[in-house]
């Protein structure tokens, strides 16, 4: 379900909404104190909860009009529908049959459904590293090595000993410790405009900033004012930021660049 979490948020959660449906089913056939005929009334009655907020009442599984057919959520996967089995579209989703619904929406999306592209990836991913040698590493570990770090972060030292002040700036500059102080203060979103904007790339290789190459390198833009604007040249890593009066200056100008679409200032 963590995978499944991750590549379709909305009918993941709806799926889970389903298991828990499935619990509730399970712990009321399970109660013996209950005769067959309580089984079978407490079980018709369950429902869905809502979770808009409001005081809805929950949502019979009946009333969803949900078929053995699945659905994508674009219209970019080519196709409007898909059985889930033989005849599906016909087969109504009830509480009686919810748990192969939920098999075979899991079992499309993260098995069936993308199989071939899933051997395809494996066949390039082996011409270019044995997937054979991947077992040393963790799930994590590969994705840091395949996507670099995804949520960047720094602290005053890794600024201080991996960035380059230049060309008017030292590390000694009041104009460049405002800098660092500004990178200090981002949050995780604000790390990552400012990766894309000055390297073309939100995430950082693995180590941090003591492994992007080139460095860093931040130098004094000439002819500039409080009005100006940071500007980069991003294949070097390469920013040119004016000399600002002060941090919130520097912040705001600094974010508001980092917005910016096109190459207008880079």
């Amino acid at each position: 379900m963590e995978d499944f979490l991750v590549i379709d948020p909305h009918r993941a959660r709806f799926i889970q909404q389903l298991q828990e449906l499935v619990c509730l089913k399970q712990q009321i056939l399970g109660d013996n104190t209950l005769s067959e005929e309580d089984k079978t009334n407490q079980i018709q009655n369950l429902a869905i909860p809502t979770r808009d907020g409001q005081q809805s009442p929950p949502i019979k599984l009946e009333d969803l009009g949900l078929t053995f057919q699945f659905s994508p959520s674009s219209k970019v996967f080519g196709f409007s529908a898909i059985d889930l089995k033989h005849g599906g579209e016909l087969e109504e989703v009830t509480i009686n049959n919810v748990e192969e619904y939920i098999d075979l929406v899991t079992d499309l999306c993260l098995h069936k459904g993308i199989r071939r592209q899933m051997e395809a990836f494996r066949a390039g991913f082996n011409e270019v590293f044995s997937m054979d040698k991947l077992g040393s590493f963790s799930p994590e570990e590969v994705r840091t090595m395949l996507c670099g770090d995804q949520a960047p972060a720094w602290s005053r030292d890794d600024i201080l000993n991996f960035t380059e002040p230049k060309l008017g700036f030292t590390k000694e500059s009041p104009g460049f410790q405002r800098f660092v102080n500004v990178l200090v203060g981002m949050n995780a979103y604000e790390r990552k405009a400012f990766l894309q904007f000055t390297t073309g790339c939100s995430s950082l290789p693995p180590g941090g900033l003591s492994n992007l190459h080139p460095r860093l390198t931040v130098v004094r833009k000439v002819d500039a004012s409080d009005g100006s604007y940071p500007s980069v040249n991003t294949c070097v890593h390469y920013l040119k930021l004016p000399d600002y009066s002060s941090e919130e200056i520097m912040r705001d100008r600094l974010l508001a660049a980092t917005k910016e679409k096109g190459f207008h200032l880079n």
